[in-house]
């Protein structure tokens, strides 16, 4: 389920990119619309990240990855829009591309890179036990 919304968004994401670039009319609604989409993505891998297995993040994550990028582009491709009423959209839009890069990093340091960190395993071995005395 998370892979096909983080590939539709990225597919969305990067033609929502190409009409700013192009300077082909893009409205607030249309970025409304995908700011809506991006929250609800956050959603959706933020209650499951804790559980996501290494198998997981290798069936969305490169895609992810893409998503975050485009996003970037997308953010600053928009910023240089004069138009007014764009800007609570595209300040939105700053703080959705964060969100997802703060959770992919997450997801990437805690979930697929920490289990194989023999020296953090052994860290949070002791911070454990110190905890249980």
């Amino acid at each position: 389920m998370i892979k096909n919304q983080v590939s539709r968004l990225g597919r969305r994401s990067y033609a929502h990119r190409m009409n700013v670039a192009g300077r082909t009319g893009y409205s607030s609604a249309q970025l409304a619309r995908l700011n809506r989409e991006l929250d609800s993505l956050y959603e959706l891998i933020y209650a499951d990240w804790n559980t996501v297995t290494e198998e997981d993040y290798a069936a969305f994550g490169p895609q992810l990855v893409i998503l975050i990028q485009t996003l970037r582009q997308l953010h600053s491709e928009c910023r240089k829009l004069s138009d007014r009423s764009l800007r609570s959209e595209i300040d939105r839009l700053g703080m959705n591309y964060s969100a997802l890069y703060e959770l992919n990093s997450d997801i990437v340091n805690y979930r697929v890179n920490a289990p194989h960190d023999n020296e953090l395993q052994s860290m949070m071995a002791k911070a454990s036990q110190m905890l249980n005395k």
